[in-house]
């Protein structure tokens, strides 16, 4: 039962194959960083502190909102669709 519930903790955490470990914070920031998107002089590892910070602080509610808002805009192709889609987006 313990594996079981290990296995489960690192699925979730990891999400799916395709995108391996990396958060939905970790995808957002990098996906900013390459359309210039963040502000002068954050990396994207620091935006990616801040966000984490950020969505840890919301309710499940308002992380699901935002998790979800976040992953539709992670989906468009153009960089401008990218941030207009993000702007929209409830909660950090």
């Amino acid at each position: 039962m313990r594996m079981f519930r290990i296995q489960m903790a690192v699925a979730l955490a990891c999400g799916s194959l395709v995108v391996g470990c990396t958060t939905t914070e970790q995808r957002f920031c990098e996906r900013a960083d390459e359309c210039n998107f963040l502000p002068a002089g954050l990396s994207a590892d620091e935006c990616t502190d801040q966000y984490t910070k950020c969505t840890s602080d919301l309710t499940s509610s308002e992380r699901a909102d935002w998790d979800n808002g976040t992953k539709d805009c992670l989906e468009l192709q153009s960089c401008t669709n990218f941030v207009n889609c993000f702007q929209n987006v409830p909660g950090c």
